[in-house]
């Protein structure tokens, strides 16, 4: 009977790891993470004030990372501060390794886990051994059924371009237009994900949004990511004019479902549709 038991356990054991082992996946991968940890790989030799190197290592993640994989091996990742990055992936799964692809160049190969916390959150570890340390994210949300109307998808984030030369009226409201798709996207993310909570923190711009209604936010107080994905000054003021002067043009008299999200969705909908009646189709 002991005999039994004891292979009864290892045969759990073997299987358990097997089953977690699979997490460390391509599929697995794809979806929205967020920075929650970050620790050294290995131990100052030099000793130190651990303590200090912890505290440092909090406010980093306090300052927040958001890591998002999509299923044609682009990703993008945006930092506390709002700084957005996109490239490609490419995960292998002989080794469960995975590379960057950032403008044609590729990194080295690196070793990553996806495995099951206590509260049976999937967590990602991504070492980073040039600078000695293991970031940890929690996964936030599965990919949408269709991935590229992600809000932070590459196609609808062209808007953070900044451009080489100062822009003609149709190239900013070409601009403008997809920073208005984008913000639709991340209210039809939050939809589809039954998100309680609808963050734009990385998306603020000239667009108010507020429940049940759209309006326009001083240019004052507008943040330095939306202006300086402009050439210059001179250029956000207009494509901030653009949207002004439409929204005091334009009203919109469909009527409400009761649900804020999807109420607002359709009205920055009509809106994109009006700014963009400009461009020459197929732009």
């Amino acid at each position: 009977m002991r005999i039994i038991i004891i292979f009864c356990i290892i045969i759990l054991s073997v299987s358990g790891c097997s089953l977690n082992g699979k997490l460390t996946s391509e599929k697995n991968l794809q979806g929205t993470w967020r920075l929650y940890d970050i620790t050294p790989i290995q131990a100052d030799p030099k000793g130190g004030d651990s303590f200090s190197e912890t505290a440092t290592l909090k406010k980093m993640v306090k300052d927040g990372d958001v890591l998002s994989f999509f299923k044609d091996e682009s990703y993008y990742e945006i930092s506390g501060e709002g700084k957005y990055k996109t490239g490609n992936w490419h995960f292998t799964e002989k080794d469960a390794s995975i590379s960057f692809i950032d403008s044609g160049k590729a990194t080295a190969a690196i070793m990553m886990k996806i495995e099951k916390n206590e509260t049976g959150k999937e967590v990602l570890s991504l070492p980073n051994p040039a600078k000695n340390l293991l970031l940890k994210y929690i996964k936030e949300s599965d990919p949408l059924k269709e991935f590229t109307e992600d809000p932070f998808y590459k196609k609808n984030n062209e808007w953070r371009i900044k451009p080489l030369h100062d822009e003609d009226s149709l190239q900013l409201i070409k601009r403008l237009s997809n920073y208005i798709k984008q913000l639709a996207y991340v209210l039809k993310s939050a939809k589809e994900r039954k998100q309680e909570v609808v963050s734009f923190e990385y998306s603020l711009g000239p667009v108010k949004i507020y429940n049940g209604g759209i309006g326009v936010h001083p240019y004052e107080i507008l943040p330095a990511t939306w202006k300086n994905c402009f050439y210059n000054e001179a250029d956000a003021l207009k494509a901030y004019g653009i949207y002004e002067k439409y929204l005091a043009t334009s009203r919109y008299r469909g009527a409400g479902t009761g649900d804020w999200i999807e109420d607002d969705y359709n009205i920055i909908l009509t809106i994109y549709s009006g700014i963009t009646a400009a461009l020459p189709k197929g732009n």
